[in-house]
């Protein structure tokens, strides 16, 4: 696996906020006000659109909501979701990081909030809770209260393991931490910031920010709907249990396994039947089988898995990913949601 990506050792500014945009203008334009409106007038804050080949013109949208306060940088050439990932934090001259995908939103007071919550602890990241939006923005939910009232979540490494607690706009993360222990894996084409929370996880405290401070967006076209007719989804999902496993202890590892495995046959067999009931036949039976699949291998854990995409030991940010805890890596592992959510393709 080959990652590119980088991260300023001495930072300039407190604040970078990256958005990857692909062929996503019209949600662009409800995402920058927020941020501008929260982050543009201070002189220690960066706001950059980070362009994947859009063909929609999200450059127009910069110039026109921007107001001189965002720059728009666009790819070099077509790096698809993960590369862009990375590309942010290449370009990213802040101390706290926020990748925020171009068609989610951050609410008032988020950035205040957050940088409050990593004020004066080694924590690497803080992610807050979530309100769910739909394509036209409406609301219908809220992320799980992981712990009630703002502090370190001790349980965070227990809980990332077993499935993607992280909804993409709601996790800040020091960009030493990306330093030091690297950006996203481009092996994981759809668990790839599932795999990276994780790993941060397991090297340092994670910050639970008790409020609904960002939005995330579920809409039909996405990249998770696409895997999910293949079963991709699911199939990468077992893949990166097999790398996320390694961050645990060794006395707890084989039971967070068979945890993370129900799981995500439990996942497969939700989705399933709300694909039979749209009349999604091919896609509900190939999710069935996939969830049956995950409870195949519970018995003997990832033990007898081969090993898929070079998962035992693969560099990031040029370190190697070996399996110890203490080690050096979006929308991964499905984010405990239903297929009409995007995936990481979404940049």
């Amino acid at each position: 696996m080959t990652d590119q990506s980088t991260v300023t050792a001495q930072p300039t500014k407190r604040w970078s906020v990256m958005i990857p945009a692909h062929n996503c203008a019209d949600y662009l334009v409800e995402t920058l006000p927020e941020v501008v409106s929260q982050l543009g007038a201070r002189p220690d804050a960066e706001i950059v659109v980070v362009d994947d080949g859009s063909t929609d013109d999200p450059e127009s949208v910069v110039r026109a909501l921007g107001h001189e306060q965002v720059r728009y940088s666009p790819n070099p050439s077509r790096l698809g979701a993960i590369g862009t990932f990375n590309r942010c934090l290449e370009l990213a001259d802040g101390e706290l990081v926020h990748i925020l995908h171009g068609d989610d939103l951050v609410l008032p007071g988020f950035y205040e909030a957050m940088e409050a919550a990593l004020a004066d602890t080694p924590a690497l990241g803080a992610m807050c809770r979530t309100q769910y939006i739909d394509g036209d923005s409406s609301p219908h939910g809220t992320s799980r209260r992981y712990r009630h009232g703002t502090g370190v979540w001790p349980q965070a490494l227990e809980s990332f393991a077993v499935s993607n607690r992280v909804r993409a706009p709601s996790i800040v993360v020091r960009s030493g931490a990306y330093a030091e222990f690297g950006g996203f894996r481009t092996d994981l084409p759809h668990a790839a910031d599932w795999e990276a929370w994780t790993r941060l996880a397991a090297n340092g405290p994670i910050v639970f920010v008790d409020e609904v401070l960002a939005a995330y967006r579920r809409h039909a076209a996405s990249d998770t709907a696409a895997r999910v007719k293949t079963g991709d989804n699911i199939r990468e999902r077992v893949t990166a249990i097999k790398l996320i496993s390694q961050y645990i202890p060794a006395d707890r590892r084989a039971s967070t396994i068979r945890r993370a495995l129900v799981y995500s046959s439990v996942y497969a067999t939700r989705t399933s039947a709300q694909l039979a009931r749209r009349g999604s036949w091919p896609a509900a039976r190939t999710q069935a089988r996939e969830a049956v699949r995950c409870l195949m291998q519970i018995p003997g854990g990832l033990r007898s898995m081969p090993s898929e995409n070079g998962a035992d030991a693969s560099p990031v940010n040029g370190k190697t990913v070996d399996g110890a805890a203490g080690s050096p890596l979006h929308h991964a592992g499905d984010h405990d949601s239903m297929p009409s959510e995007r995936g990481a393709g979404a940049a």
